[in-house]
């Protein structure tokens, strides 16, 4: 039995997502919407016979431009207006993500019904989110993370399997101030049954650096007196929807917050180790303001703004450039989830060196890397600036921070 999602009569194969039918299909098929051809199992050979008569999902949503339009963010920098740009002439501007979240559902009620004592499911976006709620929960919920290790989540596109897990969870946490543009559409549609939390909102969040926006700096982990904030935000949510565990998740939360208290410390004491004059961090694109402030480092400048999908302009790097050989840092810095091509060509010009090894800016690494989870990330990026600054490392309370 095939399955075919098609927009105004048209298949959508969006190639700015980099999904083809095929994928489609196997995404149809690995979630139980529709049995593979020949091989629909005996539990879903009605499904699959009611796949024959080619099911065909339409959805239209209009053609208004804007953030919240369901097509999201184009990576080719057209616009915030969906991928209207690619589509043939009378095809509806609509999202394929939002026809695949749809399809979901119509197909929700031949799923098998949970076990009552099944795990709640709670879908996160960031790997720094995953990583601190599944320190909380343990093996009480079952945690599921969209984003993966080394993915920019700026830039991150949907995948078929993220609708299936979006339309499946009972709680959807997320950053917020706009960190997962691409991401978010989908879980307004296929996750408006679940609840909601934006623990990155539960910071206070300073101005983007740049000169005329008003944007928040989405980055706001980059303190970790932050992140104590979004532990707190996340335990009080798993305590709202568990009720039962939540003494455990309160505990688990507290012990963690001891812990990134002994990090903070230990970061304003490897920072200090530098001297005065030599504290100035130019990273690749603006990541580091959070950092920068509650640890007493300067930011000249960076390359690009907060947001990775920028491209810098001629006059931006030359000025760059300028104020780099003014100040005469002893480094400058790129980071795991950008490209290094255009601040390599900074620094070359402005002769100063570049930092061989890079920053985690807004994921944790992937296993092996010493950064995988968020405690570690930190360590590891205050270990490299630390050093290429001309500071040293003091003695760590913890066993992670060596």
């Amino acid at each position: 039995g095939a399955f075919v999602v098609r927009h105004g009569g048209v298949v959508r194969t969006s190639e700015r997502a980099g999904v083809k039918g095929r994928e489609c299909l196997r995404y149809c098929c690995a979630s139980g919407s529709v049995g593979a051809a020949g091989g629909a199992s005996a539990a879903r050979a009605h499904l699959a016979g009611a796949a024959r008569k080619a099911v065909v999902v339409r959805s239209w949503h209009g053609r208004g431009d804007g953030p919240n339009r369901p097509g999201g963010r184009r990576r080719d920098g057209g616009g915030g207006g969906g991928d209207d740009g690619d589509r043939r002439d009378g095809e509806p501007p609509s999202s394929l993500w939002l026809a695949t979240a749809t399809s979901t559902r119509v197909f929700a009620q031949c799923a098998p019904a949970l076990a009552e004592n099944a795990p709640l499911k709670v879908v996160t976006t960031t790997t720094i989110i995953y990583d601190l709620a599944k320190h909380i929960c343990d093996d009480r919920i079952q945690v599921v993370g969209l984003i993966k290790p080394g993915d920019d989540p700026h830039v991150y596109e949907p995948v078929p399997m993220d609708s299936v897990h979006i339309e499946n969870a009972d709680v959807i946490l997320f950053n917020g101030f706009d960190l997962e543009s691409n991401l978010m559409p989908l879980i307004r549609q296929a996750g408006a049954h679940a609840r909601q939390y934006a623990v990155g909102e539960a910071v206070s969040p300073l101005p983007s650096s740049e000169v005329g926006q008003s944007t928040p700096d989405p980055h706001v982990w980059n303190d970790a007196k932050n992140a104590i904030a979004m532990v707190e935000a996340i335990a009080r949510a798993f305590c709202e929807v568990d009720e039962a565990n939540a003494a455990f998740y309160s505990k688990r939360a507290s012990v963690l917050n001891r812990d990134l208290r002994e990090l903070d410390a230990w970061i304003v004491k490897s920072i200090q180790s530098i001297p005065a004059a030599q504290r100035l961090l130019v990273t690749t694109h603006d990541a580091f303001q959070y950092y920068a402030k509650a640890y007493g480092l300067t930011i000249p400048g960076t390359l690009i703004g907060i947001n990775t999908e920028e491209q810098p302009s001629a006059k931006v790097m030359f000025s760059l450039i300028e104020e780099i050989r003014r100040v005469k840092p002893p480094a400058v810095f790129f980071e795991k989830t950008v490209s290094s091509v255009l601040i390599k060509a900074v620094a070359e010009d402005a002769q100063v060196k570049l930092c061989e090894e890079s920053l985690y800016s807004d994921s944790i690494g992937p296993i092996g890397s010493g950064a995988e989870t968020y405690s570690k990330m930190m360590a590891y990026n205050t270990r490299v600036i630390v050093r290429a600054l001309g500071g040293k490392i003091p003695p760590a309370p913890l066993a992670w921070a060596h």
